[in-house]
């Protein structure tokens, strides 16, 4: 109970958070939804340029495709037709083949080029000793498989990086004939890519980081109006709550937006004060001065009557009703009840109290419409406290013969408005000056 009570005061005295939930929570899922969203654009980017590549890769290896047959037209012929190597080395126009070969391997800035049959076997290459080997690898086979072209990273012996190019070609009629290997400087194709990747991330980059940092100013704005609004809101509620009983407040707080205040069958000590002869004060004073009186005999009462565990219910005219819940709340009431007629007989009043104290059943709940409705305790024990307390003559306290204590005067019996049978009691009166 004490746990829901703390959390209840917690929700309505602090301001909702929304600052440090946005730290803590909002930043880094921005942040890692950017994260995850430049990696994204950086890889679809890098597709769609490597992707650009290698069609332009396909399109210079058909570019020396055709020259190279447009120069030496029986070498080439033999080379597509996968031929002997020496039947390929000894047509008329071999050298003419070597030559339309390294031209276009210096034309296109490229560092060497093989060319492979469609038996793997390497049919021409810029290293002769490299011709007639057979090649294994994954990339040649997935392009003659696929017909497409594919690319590979290599690190080369001297620890420089090159991009290997597999490149089909085909014939006027479309088939595949040859495949290409085009050995590709990294720094140039490294320098596509990067300007591609570098100026898509960077302005998305930008606008993400200037959206955060947006964002956190209207957060921060936000906060403080909300800090305020709160303020704002405690004090406010502060104010109506001097108004209630703290347990009215407790039980409104609990039930939180919308919800039902249950009303539960209890057993509680009710005390009972009522200012003697105020009426005649009244009459004899003017409304500044009975205000001022009834405010300091009343802020007396309220101070001592929480001191000693009890809560006010409510404030009626120049009469206070007050419930001590806890389980010893008899004895805490006549202490409290005792010490109040001293305090009053102390302070020389111009009127003075009379008490009444008893313990009972009540039923504590909201009463009234939703609109409008009052906090407090009703039942039997009321009306008993109400009476004991107008039994009471000044300076007096008058309770239930059960709970008074030694120093109480005899027992007597007293009838009360709306019981049949007499209730007993023992009176305790203040005599000090």
């Amino acid at each position: 109970m004490i746990s829901e009570e703390k959390s209840a005061n917690d929700f309505f005295d602090k301001p909702f958070p929304l600052k440090t939930l946005f730290r803590r929570w909002f930043i880094p899922a921005v942040l890692g939804f950017c994260v995850i969203f430049l990696a994204l654009i950086g890889f679809v980017s890098l597709e769609i340029v490597e992707s650009i590549y290698l069609e332009m890769a396909q399109r210079r290896a058909q570019t020396i495709a055709k020259s190279v047959a447009m120069h030496a037209p029986l070498a080439w012929e033999s080379l597509m037709q996968e031929q002997s190597t020496h039947k390929v080395e000894t047509s008329p126009d071999a050298v003419s083949l070597i030559e339309a070969f390294a031209t276009e391997v210096g034309e296109m800035d490229l560092l060497e080029i093989k060319v492979y049959g469609l038996d793997r076997r390497v049919r021409f290459a810029t290293y002769r000793h490299e011709i007639g080997m057979v090649e294994d690898g994954p990339a040649l086979s997935e392009v003659l498989r696929t017909a497409t072209p594919s690319l590979v990273r290599k690190t080369g012996d001297d620890g420089s990086h090159v991009y290997e190019l597999y490149v089909p070609v085909f014939d006027e009629a479309g088939t595949l004939r040859a495949v290409f290997e085009l050995y590709e400087p990294v720094g140039y194709l490294d320098d596509i890519l990067a300007e591609a990747v570098v100026l898509t991330l960077i302005i998305p980059g930008i606008l993400l980081f200037a959206m955060v940092l947006a964002l956190n100013k209207l957060v921060n704005q936000a906060q403080t109006h909300i800090d305020a609004r709160t303020r704002e809101a405690n004090e406010l509620r502060r104010k109506v709550e001097s108004f209630v009983s703290s347990t009215a407040a407790r039980a409104a707080k609990m039930a939180g937006f919308g919800g039902k205040i249950p009303s539960r069958n209890m057993t509680t000590t009710l005390f009972f004060s009522d200012i003697r002869d105020f009426s005649g004060f009244s009459e004899k004073n003017s409304p500044e001065a009975v205000v001022d009186f009834l405010n300091q005999i009343m802020t007396l009462q309220v101070a001592l009557i929480q001191r000693h565990g009890g809560d006010v219910d409510k404030m009626i005219g120049d009469a206070i009703l007050a419930r001590f819940d806890a389980q010893d709340g008899h004895h805490q009431a006549i202490v409290a009840a005792r010490e109040i007629l001293h305090a009053v007989k102390k302070q020389n009043y111009p009127r003075t109290l009379g008490i009444g104290v008893f313990r009972g059943q009540v039923i504590s709940g909201a009463i009234g419409p939703e609109d409008r409705r009052d906090f407090t305790v009703i039942g039997d024990a009321v009306n008993v406290a109400s009476r004991l307390c107008g039994a009471a003559k000044a300076d007096e306290l008058v309770t239930d013969a059960t709970l008074a204590g030694m120093d109480f005067g005899p027992a007597e019996s007293i009838h009360v408005k709306g019981r049949v049978q007499p209730v007993v009691v023992r009176r305790w009166k203040v005599f000090c000056n």
